[in-house]
């Protein structure tokens, strides 16, 4: 308990952050260990394939932020891009409700904006359903043929998908994800039907996927030479 210029004050709420670089305690170590551990025991789920098939169709309108939510059986995802990057002239009218729409789910993840928008950016609106996710996955494969390189985890792509794992783990449900160029925050209801909210930011997230790649390397390793 912390005490106030007028007593006793309530401890500040938790961050919900998984672990902290700046501030690293047994606790935080061994709740990155426990998570990494369910991410490698937990086989690729629904969330992580599909998160990651959503990031790379997205990748290539290069999104300054992107917000992403489970409508149904389909993933919405609202968010803003340069205007060179929008190849049709939307409808200006559209592009005031899809902006509207962002910044409402935007505004129910992170808090309202601290600044105003910049307005070379336009927003963007995509929808993704289980036929729509198998058959970009096909696309996809098909363009990479064989190739076996590990993949580059500072693509929008796998980004995401770390997250789809992390759902996956603990057997979750994901409500909403919103992403900009500093941070992922994402909402999820997990096995018990109890809603998380998570944090990570780019450091914190690339810590993460560093230690899963590790991690899983070494069981990999362990299994060949069984």
């Amino acid at each position: 308990m912390r005490t106030g210029p007028n007593g006793p004050a309530a401890d500040p709420p938790s961050t919900g952050r998984f672990f902290s670089p700046h501030n690293s305690t047994h606790h935080e170590s061994v709740k990155l260990f426990e998570l990494v551990k369910l991410m490698i025991e937990q086989a690729s789920g629904f969330h992580a394939r599909a998160l990651r098939v959503i990031g790379q169709d997205l990748a290539e309108l290069m999104p300054e932020n992107v917000a992403i939510e489970l409508d149904g059986n389909s993933f919405v995802a609202h968010g803003l891009c340069a205007k060179n990057r929008i190849e049709d002239q939307t409808p200006a009218e559209l592009l005031t409700r899809v902006k509207k729409l962002f910044d409402k789910m935007a505004t129910a993840i992170i808090g309202p904006p601290t600044c105003g928008p910049d307005l070379e950016f336009v927003p963007f609106t995509r929808t993704y359903n289980v036929d729509d996710i198998d058959h970009l996955d096909g696309q996809e494969t098909n363009r990479r043929g064989n190739v076996s390189a590990l993949p580059d985890i500072y693509t929008l792509g796998e980004r995401l998908r770390t997250i789809g794992k992390v759902i996956d783990a603990q057997n979750g449900r994901v409500l909403r994800i919103f992403k900009d160029l500093h941070q992922i925050v994402f909402e999820y209801r997990d096995a018990d039907g109890q809603t998380r909210k998570e944090e990570l930011n780019n450091t914190e997230l690339y810590q993460l996927q560093q230690r899963y790649a590790s991690e899983r390397g070494g069981v990999i390793a362990n299994k060949s030479a069984e």
